[in-house]
């Protein structure tokens, strides 16, 4: 029964060798799945960003029309509100006119009727008057022309800032800029984390001197057992049978 030790030898060898096979593929099916997962993880991160940034963006643009509506129904009851202001200017510069022009023919009448025509005093009261009416006409048509003006401006600044908040959300926006960062950082991450898995792979794959290590520990423990079961078989019936001298152990 000398064979007994190299047949068991062999069986180890086949067997450590085989052993570190099925190892090598249980931690790269584990890794392929785990890397699976983590693509899929990444898929759902990135529908769930993108669906967040579209419910983000709905909601902002409706704000953004309601303002702009908002927006065109101040101006238009300012505009209301200045032209009723112009009308009531006309009418009472007109009054003014009017009551100006009056005035000067009673005083031009009052001097003929008075053999006084061409009095220097009279003539320089009624030329203050009118330089007196223009001035008031002028700082008036100053005051409406600021006025519309300052409506002007102020409908202009709120416009810019609604259209750049509609800019912001389209393609070179910076929101839409911002929103592109984050994908890209959030893939990159994604796949680092898949060329890890990759790697690990790859590793996982037992090397020649992987094999030759099961196979000579395997071919070791079986050579023993074979020993130990050929001097088992050798003794059998020896009634002085030394059990532990057989399994390697002091008495």
């Amino acid at each position: 029964m000398w064979f007994v030790p190299l047949i068991m030898a062999a069986a180890g060898a086949a067997t450590g060798a085989i052993s570190i096979w099925q190892q090598g593929e249980r931690t790269k099916k584990e890794l392929k799945h785990q890397k699976e997962s983590a693509w899929q993880q990444y898929l759902y991160g990135k529908e769930y960003s993108d669906t967040r940034f579209g419910i983000q963006k709905n909601e902002a643009l409706s704000q953004l029309n309601v303002q702009k509506q908002n927006l065109r129904s101040e101006m238009e009851l300012s505009m209301d509100d200045y032209n009723t202001g112009l009308l009531a200017q006309a009418f009472g510069m007109h009054n003014a006119q009017i009551e100006n022009a009056s005035n000067i023919g009673m005083s031009l009448a009052a001097e003929g009727a008075g053999g006084t025509r061409g009095n220097e005093a009279n003539e320089t009261i009624r030329s203050y008057a009118a330089e007196s009416l223009q001035r008031n006409i002028d700082v008036q048509n100053r005051q409406s022309g600021n006025r519309l003006d300052q409506m002007m401006t102020g409908a202009a600044i709120a416009s810019a800032a609604i259209k750049r908040e509609e800019s912001s959300w389209q393609p070179g926006g910076y929101r839409m800029l911002e929103k592109d960062a984050q994908d890209a950082y959030n893939k990159n991450i994604a796949m680092a984390g898949q060329s890890e898995f990759d790697w690990g792979i790859e590793q996982s794959k037992p090397t020649f001197l992987d094999y030759a290590t099961a196979f000579m520990g395997g071919g070791m423990q079986g050579y023993q057992a074979g020993k130990t079961f050929r001097d088992y078989g050798e003794n059998w019936g020896n009634k002085n049978m030394d059990w532990n001298n057989i399994f390697g152990k002091k008495s």
